[in-house]
């Protein structure tokens, strides 16, 4: 290992030690990064930005719509919706001119502390880079979710927006 490699090696320990101990989140690291090597940034991932955009997607007797803070009875499902896509945020859920195929996605619900996030399942993307996963929540509450993206060769790690569901004991139409 040369010395510029055993530096790069320190300097992660280090920031991730600060992370942890200011209790920082540390964002994920991409060429778009100001301040970061871009052969650095490169060695992390592939080196495509890549992006998530996930919407509640629902229907009603006269339309339907997108929501990312949706109220619904205990019981009814809902369809969470999205694409994961690179070089451009897609503008809405059925933004595909950029879609990533096949490629596993992280469900992630928060936590009762509000601070962690746990994988409560995957799905996958489709031939356009698009996802849909059916949610029945099953107890009265608020339900926060994400999407993580791990990334691979070709293209960065990428986490979503934040949707908010409440389940509520009557049956919203």
């Amino acid at each position: 290992m040369n010395i510029k490699s055993q530096l790069i090696c320190v300097l992660i320990v280090t920031i991730l030690s600060l992370c942890s101990v200011s209790n920082v989140a540390a964002a994920p690291v991409s060429k778009l990064t100001p301040g970061i090597h871009s052969s650095y940034a490169d060695d992390l991932k592939g080196g495509r930005q890549t992006y998530i955009l996930a919407r509640f997607f629902f229907f009603a007797p006269t339309f339907y719509g997108e929501a990312t803070i949706l109220t619904m009875g205990v019981g009814q499902s809902i369809h969470l919706k999205g694409v994961l896509s690179y070089d451009t945020p897609p503008t809405n859920s059925t933004d595909y001119s950029h879609g990533i195929p096949y490629k596993t996605l992280n469900i992630q619900s928060l936590n009762s502390d509000g601070k962690t996030w746990s994988t409560v399942g995957t799905c996958g993307t489709s031939e356009s880079g698009a996802f849909d996963v059916k949610l029945t929540p099953t107890a009265v509450g608020v339900y926060t979710y994400q999407i993580t993206y791990d990334g691979d060769s070709q293209y960065d790690p990428a986490v979503s927006n934040v949707v908010t569901l409440t389940a509520t004991n009557m049956a919203i139409s």
